[in-house]
């Protein structure tokens, strides 16, 4: 009888044991985290508006360069906004080295040139509103990103909640 009870004590904690380190191996399902590029919404101080461009979870030791379509084919479209008052300025290492604006959108190309930044604030931007509800949209498909390891970033995805850094 004790030898009975002894090894069911053995199986028992053999197989919590077995569990816990296949939970801990990561053999649950983890699902993979794509990179994303985060637009914040336009938030509007009396007269001037501000939008954040922010990257988390960039492979290759981070984003070193974003580009915002070309002259040709931009990929932001605004509308209700001053477009010879927009400024683009780099945060987290980020240079904004030229951007070109219409009436009705424009283009950025950004760059870090010492490092890559997996997760945080990248570019703020900055313009006169003209009228009520202004708008800053960004088309996913014009954008390039670029990794500090001299790659470009293929799999990443727009973030679909607010996302805030310090």
């Amino acid at each position: 009888m004790r030898a009975r009870t002894r090894w069911a004590i053995l199986c028992t904690l053999g197989l919590g044991l077995a569990l816990a380190l296949t939970a801990c191996m990561g053999f649950w399902n983890t699902p993979l985290q794509l990179a994303k590029l985060f637009v914040s919404g336009i938030t509007v101080t009396g007269s001037q508006g501000t939008v954040f461009i922010a990257v988390a979870d960039m492979p290759s030791g981070g984003a070193a360069s974003i580009g915002f379509g070309t002259v040709g084919d931009p990929a932001i479209t605004i509308s209700n906004i001053d477009e010879t008052t927009i400024a683009v300025q780099g945060l987290t290492g980020f240079t904004a080295l030229a951007w070109q604006f219409a009436a009705t959108g424009g283009t950025i190309i950004a760059a870090n040139a010492n490092t890559g930044v997996v997760s945080g604030q990248i570019l703020k931007i900055t313009f006169e509103v003209t009228a009520a509800n202004p708008t800053f949209t960004v088309v996913d498909a014009k954008v390039t990103l670029g990794s500090h390891t001299n790659m470009l970033i293929t799999g990443w995805g727009r973030g679909d909640k607010d996302y805030y850094t310090k």
